[in-house]
């Protein structure tokens, strides 16, 4: 399915349980808090897997927003036809393991990086983690994502670069 930049694959409140394999561009997962702000969850780059893990049970609603920063491509699987397919097959059930222990893995330390760290030791990880895609990504949702504000993370660029890479 081709995705125009900034429409949404599903928006926080509804109900979509399925995965998205992004074949191509780049999307945005983000929540909007009661004040209207939002916190950027991931930025999710071509090959990555995505999908509300609370929704996947058909009961529940996205806990989050993804939409498109980028024109994309994307391929969408029904969570419940994998459940069926891994109960079935023993090595994709080992796989779906795998991919769920990465994806645990990865929350586990945003979560770490969100509650232990400094604004300035998080946008140092978050320059290494996002890599190219700090790059291409505003500063406003670069802010968003590391938990501070776009004058905060003006000033802590300044802070902590050398000029010419300020500009990043």
């Amino acid at each position: 399915m081709d995705i125009a930049e900034g429409r949404h694959l599903f928006r926080q409140g509804d109900r979509d349980p399925r995965l998205f394999l992004i074949s191509s561009g780049l999307l945005k997962a983000y929540y909007v808090r009661p004040d209207g702000r939002e916190h950027i969850k991931s930025f999710v780059p071509q090959s990555a897997v995505i999908g509300s893990m609370v929704a996947m049970d058909g009961d529940g609603s996205c806990t989050f927003s993804l939409v498109a920063l980028a024109p994309s491509a994307t391929i969408s699987l029904p969570f419940v036809l994998l459940e069926r397919a891994a109960q079935a097959d023993p090595a994709l059930a080992n796989a779906v393991i795998g991919f769920l222990s990465a994806y645990a893995r990865r929350k586990e330390q945003r979560e770490y990086e969100l509650l232990c760290l400094s604004a300035e030791a998080r946008y140092r990880a978050a320059l290494d983690a996002l890599g190219d895609i700090a790059d291409t990504v505003s500063q406003a949702d670069l802010a968003a994502y590391i938990g501070i504000t776009p004058p905060a993370l003006s000033r802590l660029k300044r802070r902590t670069m050398p000029r010419s890479l300020a500009r990043r």
